[in-house]
């Protein structure tokens, strides 16, 4: 299909529907401004329209010829267009949905071949109907909204209208008549023999005045509206890279896992002027799911935030400090109010993100800025001693039954004093620590905080029959062996017995399957194959990569491969990437609206981070180990810019170059190259 095709960098986030795997239900297109469903099984297929703040959840719209539905024979996806093809009774269909910047809109192109010997008559049905409300709260589900409308019809459009909420729907397809007991227009169409016509169908909605204005601006230049799309996602794809590395492998399977991770920056940003931050990248975006911003989520891309836009991190760290993280777990878009329960995960996240932004950009000023009377830097220090007794001694914490909030098992229990967070609770101190000293306020008393606990993890939790950490609950030790004891990897928490036995766990017969790591190992009785994220039937997708990225930077390359070898698919069949997939096989946790979430960007994170060995210091240090995997003979990173300096990667043949700022230099794998902006490069 050469309909509107894109230039072949932006190509890169394209998906050839045959190899899709996502259901019609989850299955859509986005722009910042408005995202809808299609039904790729036919032709010009379209359900629910979500366009913050307005939203028409029962939104449906179908084009029949011939009274049928024209079956798909084929399609491809990008983030906001899907072009297809069919052919009904001789007459080939090829067309496309496209999204329209900016503007909360979309156009359908119709184009129509007959292919017969002799004329042919066509009778034409739209049928459509739903109705439409403001949406105040943009939570986890995808918001329900189906208040009726007035609804009026002229010759070339139906508009539907409460109170100053619009709906238009309109065509160039001529001799319209509308049936309003089936909510659809008639008419035909003639086509002789070998001829050719293109039809476009345009949506709207929004506040009235408005949505008449884009309706006919649009409707009297609609190729220009589908032009102006394309050239506006291909400037959003060359803004990327100017902001992020380039990547290829010989693997192109290690390729296309790069790109389709990269996918969510585009899909989840959202220029949205009701929206409390602009831009706002929200958790979720296809089909109006999960408009909220979840702190656990949007942390889990905490090292790649700060290259992409450091601006809006800044920001979404602010709103994250306004809201009392410890008694929620996400701020609503509209209000940036705060929203349900604590998740214990909340304080690593936030001082993470704090920490990665503040090594790449080196902007100690920003632990100075005021957040609710208090200095970030106060608000980090204050988040890294949650659970602590005063200024008394470091204890292990007991989160109570609040510690169910952390896994949400459907099967089994895992609350009380629990291993996995007590063991990132050293982390926080340490990276408390470390930006106590880029503030020029250095507080040791983290650091000997962090050494304590360190110590009663292994004297209270750990067990060396096991080779697992145990949690209690009311003094009774249980074990519950979950993924998320590997979040500890590369932390000087563990020393070599804990690695070790850790590191044992780790096969086919506990956390391992052909496509995928498990959330809970498959001898766990908690393990249940429907609970996806956290489970043990999958994992949420973030977990293996960063778990992957750990592991590298830990010098254990030979665990990281053998992770990401499991996952390559998710760049072949999705467009995509949902909260959890499935390990067993090629699948997708199908009962969330989930569908689309910005952590999936920790698999970019962990080619740069982890694969390339990439690390910023405080001093503006850049250190770079690669750690080639086997099963790709090559592999490039180029366009890396961090502290000023752009930088090119590539690695072969047990070999690899830095080019950097006009200089440079060739190393064996397992060295290390520095640049420094005194000494300019080294290795050893």
């Amino acid at each position: 299909m050469k309909i509107n095709d894109c230039k072949e960098k932006a190509k890169r986030f394209a998906l050839d529907g045959k190899k899709n795997i996502l259901l019609e239900n989850d299955f859509g297109i986005v722009n910042g401004s408005i995202t809808t469903g299609i039904n790729y099984s036919r032709m010009f297929s379209l359900s629910g329209l979500w366009a913050p703040p307005y939203a028409s959840s029962d939104f449906s719209l179908d084009i029949r010829f011939f009274g049928e539905k024209i079956g798909t024979c084929e399609y491809e996806w990008y983030p906001f267009m899907v072009k297809a093809a069919g052919e009904l009774h001789g007459v080939e269909v090829t067309g496309l949905t496209s999204l329209v910047p900016g503007k909360r809109a979309l156009v359908i192109k119709i184009q129509l071949k007959n292919t017969n010997r002799d004329s042919v008559r066509i009778p034409i049905q739209i049928i459509t109907d739903g109705g439409m409300d403001y949406v105040h709260i943009w939570d986890f589900p995808r918001p329900f909204a189906t208040k009726k409308m007035d609804i009026s019809a002229e010759k070339d459009r139906v508009v539907k209208i409460n109170n100053n909420r619009c709906m238009i729907i309109g065509t160039d397809i001529v001799n319209l008549l509308w049936f309003e007991p089936a909510g659809h227009w008639n008419t035909e169409i003639s086509l002789s023999a070998g001829e050719e016509n293109v039809y476009y169908l345009v949506v709207v909605l929004g506040e009235k005045h408005a949505a008449f204005h884009d309706f006919e601006q649009i409707m009297g230049e609609p190729q220009k509206a589908i032009h102006d799309a394309r050239v506006d996602f291909e400037n959003q794809v060359d803004d990327m890279f100017d902001r992020l590395p380039t990547f290829e492998a010989s693997d192109e399977r290690l390729t296309a896992y790069y790109y389709r991770s990269l996918i969510h920056y585009l899909t989840n940003k959202w220029k949205v002027p009701e929206f409390v931050l602009k831009p706002n990248y929200t958790t979720g975006s296809i089909k109006g799911g999960c408009l909220a911003n979840y702190l656990y989520d949007f942390s889990e891309g905490w090292e790649l935030h700060p290259m992409y836009d450091p601006d809006a991190l800044k920001e979404h760290i602010k709103q994250f400090l306004k809201v009392d993280i410890t008694n929620c777990f996400c701020f609503n878009s509209m209000s940036g109010a705060a929203n349900g329960p604590w998740y214990p995960v909340n304080q690593e996240k936030i001082i993470g993100l704090i920490y990665f932004y503040v090594s790449q950009s080196g902007d100690a000023d920003f632990l100075n800025e005021i957040i609710n009377g208090k200095t970030i830097l106060d608000l980090i220090v204050y988040h890294a001693k949650l659970g602590d007794d005063g200024d008394g001694p470091a204890t292990l914490y007991d989160y109570g039954i609040d510690g169910e909030h952390h896994l949400e098992l459907k099967r089994g229990s895992y609350h009380g004093i629990l291993p996995d967070l007590n063991g990132r609770r050293y982390q926080n101190y340490i990276w408390a620590y470390e930006l106590s000293q880029m503030a020029g306020k250095p507080m040791p008393l983290l650091s000997q905080r962090a050494g304590t606990i360190k110590g009663l993890l292994k004297k209270e939790l750990w067990d060396p029959d096991e080779k697992w950490f145990c949690f209690k609950t009311g003094g009774q030790k249980l074990f519950t062996y979950t993924i998320q004891m590997y979040k500890l990897i590369s932390s000087a928490v563990l020393d070599e017995e804990e690695l070790e036995g850790l590191l044992s766990h780790l096969n086919e017969e506990e956390f391992f399957s052909e496509f995928g790591f498990h959330s809970i190992s498959k001898k766990d009785p908690a393990y249940n194959q429907a609970d996806i994220d956290n489970g043990g039937g999958g994992c949420y997708v973030s977990f293996p990569p960063q778990i992957a990225e750990r592991l590298y930077k830990a010098n254990l390359g030979g665990y990281a491969e053998d992770i990401l070898k499991r996952i390559l698919w998710w760049g072949e069949r999705l467009p995509y990437w949902g909260d959890s997939q499935v390990s067993n096989n090629i699948d997708y946790r199908t009962d969330s609206p989930l569908q689309c979430t910005i952590g999936s960007v920790a698999g970019a994170q962990c080619i740069i981070f982890g694969m390339f060995g990439v690390e910023v210091r405080f001093d503006g240090t850049i250190v770079i180990c690669p750690k080639p995997v086997s099963f790709s003979a090559e592999m490039s990173l180029k366009g890396l810019k961090l502290r000023g300096h752009n930088i090119d990667i590539t690695a072969e043949g047990g070999k690899f170059r830095v080019d950097a700022d006009g200089r440079t230099i060739s190393a064996e794998i397992g060295t290390r190259v520095i640049i420094d902006g005194k000494n300019g490069m080294k290795c050893f």
